[in-house]
């Protein structure tokens, strides 16, 4: 998958495998992206993202679990594993709607927003979200963390020197994802020898109050092979380490934005975005012009800002409006009645890139809550990321109430 693909890719969890960079930023963790237990890189003195937005790997003793694609560069094949077990199957959504089955997507849209409209208001102390994730793994020789540790470096004297904030890192770390992918094709240039999954679990709790503690914990971590033959080759190469340890939960205080290309929009107002179409695509559209990347696609953008609106604390309004607003966007495409990774029913809707990506969401044709996230291009790996639960809990560390 190339590292434009997964530039637009950022659900939540796309935001915080950045995390550990973003106590540090937006799309996710840079200081531990390099850290390896065999050469520890030094610790950036301010928020990078080499890795974390393209391309957000987490890395120990040489194993890289690709999220967003820079480094994945995986052979085309079957399908990775459901996120919900270790067995492999399509990650597409579950069941292909017949044709008698089929649902157009901006009648399903329309009757989404009315549906939004109906949920109750809530509110709380801190913004719950339990989600599973299934995204390919590979693993790289210690001849490319050499010179990607090299490329960190020059992408902090870069920043250190220009002073670059915002639009302008977003632009620099789009330069160096580009020269690490490049990177990685003249080290893999067929990709990877076997194809393997990081499957997790991740609960999250972000606080309303400014300075209030974020929370991460992670579970159910395991590296699994779609075929035995996948899983021989692995251990031909000698097994290496496919998954990094990782602490079980990580509390910080930092700041954060909803997303990279919503640098503006955070916890604190989040619910104060407009409730009115128009209102909200004007600010949306506003925003949009600001993004530093010559390749934007103003569908893309509000596909993936429909994955970061429809995940936060958002008012019943302004879910009604990004609705509206995606029933107004044409290219999008309903697949019909199709399955979650966990089994739940939705309504599939999909949208293409330019390069030939799908991006699909999985959406609750009852509550018009959002099931999953995934993108993927034919013959490619799938990254997908489905939602088990959301909510406003009173206390750190508790799930909301039902």
């Amino acid at each position: 998958m190339t590292d434009r693909m997964f530039a637009r890719l950022r659900p939540d969890e796309l935001d915080e495998l950045a995390e550990a960079s973003y106590r540090r930023r937006r799309r996710e963790d840079l200081a531990r992206t390099f850290s390896s237990t065999r050469n520890p890189a030094p610790a950036p003195r301010r928020p990078l993202f080499l890795l974390a937005t393209g391309a957000v790997a987490a890395v120990a003793a040489g194993a890289v679990v690709v999220s967003t694609g820079v480094l994945s560069g995986a052979p085309a094949g079957d399908t990775p594993p459901v996120a919900a077990s270790s067995t492999p199957g399509s990650t597409t959504g579950g069941t292909g709607a017949s044709p008698a089955t089929r649902i157009d997507a901006r009648s399903f849209l329309l009757a989404a927003a009315a549906t939004a409209l109906r949920e109750p208001a809530a509110t709380g102390d801190y913004w719950y979200v339990r989600q599973r994730t299934t995204h390919p793994t590979s693993h790289l020789p210690e001849e490319f963390w050499t010179e990607a540790r090299k490329l960190q470096l020059q992408e902090q004297a870069e920043v250190d020197r220009t002073g670059a904030e915002d639009d302008e890192l977003v632009a620099i770390n789009e330069k160096y994802n580009k020269k690490l992918e490049n990177l990685r094709k003249s080290i893999q240039p067929d990709g990877p020898p076997y194809r393997a999954y990081i499957v997790e679990s991740e609960e999250r709790w972000r606080p309303k109050r400014l300075g209030g503690t974020h929370r991460v914990k992670s579970s159910d971590h395991e590296v699994v092979f779609p075929s035995p033959q996948d899983e021989a080759k692995w251990k031909e190469e000698g097994s290496p380490k496919l998954a990094e340890d990782k602490p079980k939960s990580v509390d910080d205080n930092l700041p954060r934005p909803l997303s990279i290309p919503n640098m503006d929009i955070t916890m604190q107002n989040v619910g104060d975005l407009p409730t009115s179409k128009k209102a909200l695509a004007g600010r949306l559209r506003a925003q949009f012009a600001k993004l530093p990347d010559p390749h934007k696609e103003f569908d893309l953008y509000l596909w993936q800002t429909t994955v970061d609106l429809m995940t936060a604390p958002t008012t019943p309004g302004t879910r009604a409006a990004i609705f509206r607003i995606l029933a107004d966007q044409p290219g999008i495409t309903s697949h019909g009645e199709v399955e979650d990774a966990t089994g739940r029913a939705g309504v599939g809707l999909a949208v293409e890139s330019d390069d030939g990506y799908e991006f699909q969401l999985v959406v609750d044709e009852d509550t018009a809550e959002l099931l999953e996230y995934s993108v993927a291009e034919k013959g490619e790996d799938t990254v997908r990321v489905t939602f088990e639960e959301f909510g406003w809990t009173d206390k750190l560390g508790r799930r909301p109430q039902r």
